[in-house]
């Protein structure tokens, strides 16, 4: 497999979070691999996400992606005593609140994570090399129906 090399990307800013939410498009998550460390400020997930770096291989690869001066959580839909439970991450958004910023983990289904902070700083980093996956997440383009 001619997977591309690792990705480690810092995000300080709502232009590097789409780019950042664009590699993670369609990642997969256990309830479980979601984790708010308060003291810290930080929240974190552990995800296996699709390779649309890959020029066309249907490839996956496991990573990290954490948000720093995370003042508070909210979720919605999400079972966190299903921990088996697995949820397919669409995109992250970025809105203005008075003092900091909205971050929303949108979620298939409905369901939705937000993080109040103080600003927008963190990173993603693949944590495994790639391996081949069966299906290519499929979506339809501006202008085509199904």
């Amino acid at each position: 497999m001619s997977a591309a090399p690792r990705l480690y990307l810092g995000f300080a800013d709502a232009d590097d979070l789409r780019v950042v939410s664009a590699l993670v498009q369609d990642a997969v998550v256990k309830a479980a691999d979601l984790v708010y460390l308060g003291a810290a400020k930080r929240f974190a997930l552990v995800a296996n996400r699709f390779c649309w770096e890959a020029g066309g291989e249907a490839c996956r690869r496991r990573c990290g992606l954490h948000f720093d001066t995370v003042r508070s959580v909210r979720v919605k839909g999400i079972d966190r005593t299903a921990v088996e439970q697995v949820l397919e991450l669409l995109a992250i958004e970025v809105g203005d609140n008075d003092n900091g910023v909205l971050v929303d983990l949108i979620f298939a289904g409905g369901a939705q994570i937000r993080l109040d902070a103080e600003t927008i700083e963190g990173g993603l980093k693949d944590l495994t090399e790639a391996w081949p996956t069966r299906q290519a997440p499929q979506h339809e383009s501006d202008g085509e129906s199904a």
